[in-house]
């Protein structure tokens, strides 16, 4: 300070002070300020001293930072903190991640609440915390029931050894609550990162997720390696990015929809242009559009589809609510919902919200599809479901009719008012005998029952008089009308 006379500043110094006579040192935190004091000649003649206690703002800053980067159940790092951690890993590798799954631990949130899901929560995390004895040994809670750890310098051997442990420490766990022993498993999915293999933690911890994902489905309670070569990881990470994708599009409004005319065959008035059936695009950030194949499977498997479903519910609703009066009465809308939307408790509940929400919609303007092998799933679930919407006034239609075969015995137990047969008979019904047999023979016992008959996948014009001929009531494909924006 005096020889180069430059002023000095420390923020949250850590000092120990006497405070008062006698007592004994206390660390404090002290922000300082030395400030050279000039003569004429800018020489250094005294140095003044301005010091401020802010031990408590300094000590509220230092928790918040770390309730910023923890977990405020368990105290284990969060993602965030996790993925900070990985950035200061100093072995060049390779490491292994283990992502953890607990299975089943929904079932405990629902039958018990809450408070024994944390409590079971807290005993994971105790549990994991035991095991990861190792200096090199990263344990963060990713959020939910999901944990990861990192092994620095670990081959994905020792990773499944690792792995396999923890799983079978976690199935001998027992939840006590109110007098009732609870027990759960673990999923473990392995990735190995950085060294010779060349993969981010970001990447590892992807298809981590991916294989504990994949160990899930396989059965539960058993540790899944990621390979270069996995055909199944692959498949999981590209649904896992539609997921993502389809998320986004929820949100930022890009679930477009187009319709599809359904024509009646055997009127040529042109009243049949009132009936058409909803197709859910997603537009890509940059325009592009892409198929139902691209998201509705992932959506299916990773317990999205509900949420699309009422998303294009309600797109459908307000697209209607904002036509003329007498525009939204002359059209019927078909829009496919998944059978897990149907049986779902809170469903009928959301749709008269939604009436209530758009009056110009009309009930009996409105008919639902579901698969033929979604509805015969959970039957009694579905039907309760489709006579509480078909009260309101809603139809139903019966998707791919004829895929499972199984359905004419229950036929008479659904209430529905079309069905549709699976597109694979249609396009092949004057090729093959047997796709004839089929289309005739559902058409017959449709009608028998009152139910109108619908064709899909009619792509050529000749193949309309044949339908007509067979007793098919209406037809669906590009050789009547292609898609249009809706």
């Amino acid at each position: 300070m005096y020889s180069t006379s430059t002023p000095f500043v420390g923020r949250a110094l850590p000092i120990l002070l006497q405070r008062v006579p006698e007592g004994d040192l206390e660390q404090r935190y002290i922000d300082l300020i030395y400030q050279p004091m000039l003569d004429d000649e800018e020489n250094v003649t005294g140095i003044f001293v301005q010091g401020n206690d802010v031990t408590e703002a300094f000590i509220l800053a230092q928790e918040v930072a770390h309730q910023a980067a923890h977990d405020f159940l368990t105290g284990l790092p969060n993602r965030r903190e996790f993925a900070r951690r990985m950035q200061e890993l100093s072995w060049p590798g390779p490491h292994a991640v283990l992502y953890l799954d607990i299975d089943h631990f929904k079932l405990i949130n629902d039958r018990c609440g809450h408070a024994a899901g944390d409590s079971l929560l807290l005993q994971v995390a105790d549990l994991l915390r035991s095991h990861c004895v190792s200096s090199g040994d990263i344990l963060a809670r990713l959020g939910g029931d999901e944990f990861a750890i990192v092994r620095q310098n670990c081959s994905p051997g020792a990773a499944t050894e690792f792995g396999n442990r923890l799983r079978v420490a976690i199935k001998e766990l027992r939840l006590v609550w109110e007098g009732k022993h609870y027990g759960v498993t673990l999923s473990v999915g392995i990735a190995s990162f950085g060294g010779a293999t060349g993969l981010s933690f970001e990447t590892a911890l992807s298809l981590a997720d991916a294989a504990s994902f994949i160990a899930k489905e396989a059965g539960r309670n058993r540790v899944q390696v990621s390979l270069p070569s996995d055909e199944d990881i692959r498949r999981q990470q590209t649904d896992l990015d539609s997921i993502t994708r389809l998320t986004e599009a929820m949100l930022q409004d890009r679930v477009v929809l187009h319709v599809q005319r359904i024509v009646d065959l055997h009127d040529d008035s042109g009243l049949d242009r009132s009936i058409f059936e909803v197709l859910a695009r997603i537009r890509d950030p940059m325009g592009g559009i892409l198929g139902p194949a691209g998201f509705i499977p992932a959506a299916e498997r990773f317990g999205l589809i509900e949420d699309l479903d009422r998303h294009i519910i309600t797109k459908v609703f307000s697209y209607i609510q904002a036509q003329p009066p007498s525009a939204a009465l002359r059209r019927t809308y078909f829009i496919n919902i998944s059978g897990i939307t149907l049986s779902a408790s809170g469903f009928p509940c959301f749709i008269r919200e939604a009436l209530l929400a758009h009056p110009l919609v009309c009930a009996a303007g409105i008919c639902f599809e579901i698969t033929e092998t979604a509805a015969l799933s959970h039957i009694e679930r579905t039907v309760d479901a489709m006579l509480s919407l078909t009260s309101l006034g809603f139809k139903f239609a019966l998707d791919d009719f004829g895929s499972g075969m199984a359905s004419f015995g229950y036929l008479n137990k659904l209430p529905v008012q079309y069905i549709k047969i699976d597109g694979e008979f249609i396009r092949t019904v004057f090729d093959q005998r047997v796709s004839f047999i089929i289309v005739e023979a559902i058409t017959k016992v449709a009608h028998a029952m009152n139910m109108k008959v619908i064709a899909e996948s009619v792509e050529r014009p000749e193949m309309i008089s044949h339908l007509k001929a067979l007793g098919v009531d209406f037809g669906q494909g590009f050789a009547l009308h292609r898609p249009e924006n809706m």
